[in-house]
Order: structure tokens, then C-alpha cells, then sequence
């Protein structure tokens, strides 16, 4: 498998375990609390930003497979 090859694997692979994720808690779930239950938390020089689970998200609501509503300054994540 190539490097291409195993990228796209992979990103199939954290979409699928988000995916998992989100359907475990139909009240909705934050980027935040996805990550952390994934163990995907960003930890460069100290700063929690979350970017991985953050664009995997992305991906998924632009295939529709994901929606979000805004609570306060929070987007919560349900399964479309």
C-alpha cells in the first residue's frame, strides 16, 4: 500500500470511529468530547485545537452524513 493509498484508509477508518461516536449520543456531541473519547486530542506546544476530529467532522457533514446545531458558542454533532 502506498502513502496516498494509506491516508485514504486511514481517514476512512477515523470517519467510520467518529461516526461511531456521534451515533452513541443522540443528544448531540461536541468536537471536544469526540476527540477526547478518541484519544485525538491535539497536544502541540500545549494548545488544544482539536483540528484532526474538527476536519474529519467536516468531511463527514459535507457528505451528509453528519448535521450539527449551534447551542450557545458550542456546535453539537448528530448522525444525519
Amino acid at each position: 500500500m502506498n502513502p496516498k493509498e494509506k491516508s485514504i484508509y486511514a481517514v476512512s477508518l477515523l470517519k467510520e470511529a467518529i461516526l461511531e461516536v456521534i451515533k452513541q449520543h443522540p443528544e448531540g456531541i461536541g468536537n471536544s468530547d469526540i476527540a477526547r473519547s478518541l484519544h485525538l486530542e491535539s497536544d502541540f506546544e500545549g494548545s488544544q485545537k482539536n483540528y484532526l476530529s474538527w476536519s474529519i467532522i467536516g468531511l463527514l457533514v459535507n457528505e451528509g452524513k453528519v448535521k450539527y446545531k449551534k447551542i450557545g458558542s458550542r456546535k453539537l454533532y448528530f448522525t444525519a
